[in-house]
């Protein structure tokens, strides 16, 4: 039996997925007809996102969420995927600088293997080009280099802890980054959702095989 907790803000919700709800609840939906016609449920999908959570927010509530649902002999594996709304830059810096977002996440990823949970880290999204640097209407301001910068965090972290990671900054450049994003220019529509889904899926199915 698999446990499955993914952990962000409002990407990891399913914000904006008129279709499907967001690449989490994609994912428990094709667990949920996977299982379907068995007696027993292999892997359970818990959707943990919370709109405009930070790593702060998520140090805050991690130890209690992680520990209410681990059950001995289920196996455990913990999502993150943060940084979007860390990085928006308030009184000139970033609302959680670098220092503590990295301390943020290495206290959750330490928890998660106390419970000898696997681990995988997606890195941020691009933003549009036309909100580059601009005040959005929900009053953020992000810019293309902290986003980067924060990718490459992640992205030392998966090898510095061992954990598994998941480059979508490069997947949605490469292929026209607009067409995966709606008109807010933050978060995914259903064709960028369906893309996290699709390569998240993959990579659980080698986790859970």
């Amino acid at each position: 039996m698999f446990k499955i907790l993914c952990f962000g803000d409002s990407i990891t919700l399913g914000e904006k997925d008129t279709e499907r709800g967001g690449w989490a609840d994609r994912l428990k939906k094709h667990y949920f007809e996977q299982f379907a016609d068995s007696q027993t449920q292999k892997i359970t999908l818990y959707n943990l996102g919370i709109a405009g959570e930070t790593t702060d927010g998520l140090v805050n509530r991690f130890d209690i969420e992680l520990g209410a649902r681990n059950i001995k002999g289920q196996k455990l594996i913990v999502v993150f995927a943060y940084g979007a709304n860390d990085i928006v830059i308030h009184k000139d810096k970033n609302i959680v600088p670098e220092s503590y977002y990295i301390r943020n996440l290495k206290h959750c990823i330490e928890s998660a293997k106390k419970f000898k949970a696997d681990i995988l880290l997606l890195n941020l999204l691009p933003i549009a080009d036309s909100i580059e640097g601009m005040v959005n209407q929900h009053g953020k301001l992000r810019f293309d280099h902290d986003i980067q910068a924060y990718n490459f965090i992640i992205k030392q972290l998966s090898h510095e802890m061992n954990c598994e990671y998941l480059d979508f900054y490069t997947s949605f450049v490469e292929n026209n980054k607009e067409e995966y994003l709606c008109s807010d220019g933050v978060h995914p529509n259903s064709k960028g959702h369906k893309l996290l889904y699709q390569k998240i899926q993959q990579k659980l199915s080698a986790l859970t095989s």
